[in-house]
């Protein structure tokens, strides 16, 4: 029916329009809500053959500024002449309404009248005949607010244009009509643009913690100052110079639950035994660091890169002694080798139980005998070094495996590199 398509179009027209309040006054805020209003009531017209009727509108508000309200509604009524025909009316309109003492002000009063004007596009059912044209009201009103809900009491001048003869026999058909409603907005009402709900002097706009306790110094979002950033405010931080980043309880103070003098955020042990020494991670103290605390290491000072039982000594193991090297085709140890055999004499100092097996290797250059050979003559001068800084030579083997145990691929160098090798085959006496 064309009239609905009419009247869905003035009620698209409506939300399409943007609520504004003056464009150069940004703290003018107003009560800017949709509203849905419904009323009833009576209709006459001023033709004397005709009798009163009944009027029903639906409609939704939108206000613009304090002042102005855009009202979009769509109704029906009926009028019964004195020969018992029925006028039926439907229509669709779109109205400008003026409040004059502002009812949209926040702070306004709650009775408010109101005159607008506005435009309809009807449809009129009358003795069999069915026609749609434009037309135009004029109203006067008052709306009540309650708060969550308002009263509304409206007269409307309505002027329905009738352009076809046997309808009626003037062009322009003229009604009244009296009705009672209520309207309804939809969310909460707006806040003044510099409401301040905690009195911290920062608008509830900007402000990121709203609920701040009164005379409570603040920042300019509004937060309660807090000087070393631990989410303590100073009013109440008893430790007001905290590191950034500290974890802190209710005072503002570094937790430190295992009472170790490393606070919890950078305690990476946060577990230790009261009275247990730590370092700065807050651990039990590791001088060889093979993962048991010195507390319970029964072998301190074991060879980096060994694993260790739990009372910190070495296990049954090969482990590759990186940094050991010789010579070109010589068993003669270079000086930097030194360096490394001296840590490992050192930890079978420490390890007075356990023995060793001096294992070296060579990659497939050469003969298997002569690769054989020199990394048994490499073994033995590891062996021959590690006697002369105080290791019993019964601990000590030497064994050439040649190029015979390959753990990279020969073709390259850097496989080639990876195959000369030195290990050290530990033998625990627990093994």
């Amino acid at each position: 029916m064309k009239l609905r398509k009419i009247a869905l179009a003035l009620v698209a027209a409506a939300i399409s329009l943007p609520a504004f309040a003056d464009s150069d006054d940004k703290e003018r805020v107003f009560d800017d809500r949709w509203r849905l209003h419904t009323m009833l009531g009576a209709q006459l017209a001023d033709d004397s053959d005709t009798d009163n009727g009944g009027q029903a509108k639906l409609g939704f508000g939108k206000p613009l500024s304090p002042y102005l309200m855009l009202d979009a509604h769509i109704n029906y009524s009926e009028l019964k002449t004195t020969k018992d025909d029925v006028y039926e009316r439907s229509a669709a309109g779109l109205d400008v309404l003026f409040f004059p003492f502002g009812a949209f002000e926040l702070d306004a009063s709650a009775l408010q009248p109101y005159f607008g004007i506005g435009v309809t596009y009807h449809e009129i059912d009358f003795v069999g005949q069915r026609q749609s044209d434009y037309g135009s009201d004029a109203l006067v009103g008052l709306h009540y607010d309650l708060g969550t809900v308002a009263l509304r009491a409206e007269a409307r001048y309505q002027v329905d244009r009738i352009h076809e003869k046997g309808i009626l026999e003037d062009d322009f058909f003229y009604t009244y009509a009296f009705m009672l409603g209520f309207s309804v907005p939809f969310g909460d009402k707006p806040l003044p643009y510099n409401y301040d709900s905690d009195g911290d002097g920062v608008p509830d706009r900007l402000d990121k913690c709203p609920n701040t306790p009164r005379g409570t110094p603040v920042d300019s979002t509004g937060c309660p100052l807090d000087s070393d950033g631990d989410g303590i405010p100073n009013f109440r931080d008893q430790c007001p110079n905290t590191p950034r980043g500290a974890k802190v309880n209710v005072n503002g103070c570094s937790i430190d639950d295992d009472r170790d003098g490393v606070p919890n955020d950078i305690d990476q042990c946060p577990g230790t035994p009261y009275g247990v020494p730590v370092d700065v991670r807050g651990c039990p103290l590791d001088s060889d660091n093979d993962g048991v605390p010195n507390k319970i290491d029964q072998c301190p000072g074991t060879l980096p890169g060994m694993k260790v039982n739990s009372r910190g000594c070495v296990i049954s193991q090969t482990v590759d002694i990186s940094g050991v090297h010789f010579e070109f085709n010589k068993a003669r140890l270079m000086l930097d080798s030194k360096t490394v055999l001296n840590n490992v004499a050192k930890a079978l100092t420490n390890e007075p139980d356990v023995r060793i097996i001096i294992a070296g290797h060579t990659d497939s250059v050469g003969s298997d005998a002569y690769n054989k050979r020199l990394s048994q003559q490499r073994a033995q001068s590891v062996v021959d070094y590690l006697i002369s800084k105080g290791i019993e030579s019964t601990r000590l083997r030497a064994v050439g495996y040649g190029e015979s145990k390959p753990i990279a691929d020969n073709n390259t160098e850097e496989g080639r590199e990876r195959n000369r090798r030195v290990e050290l085959q530990v033998i625990s006496p627990n093994s």
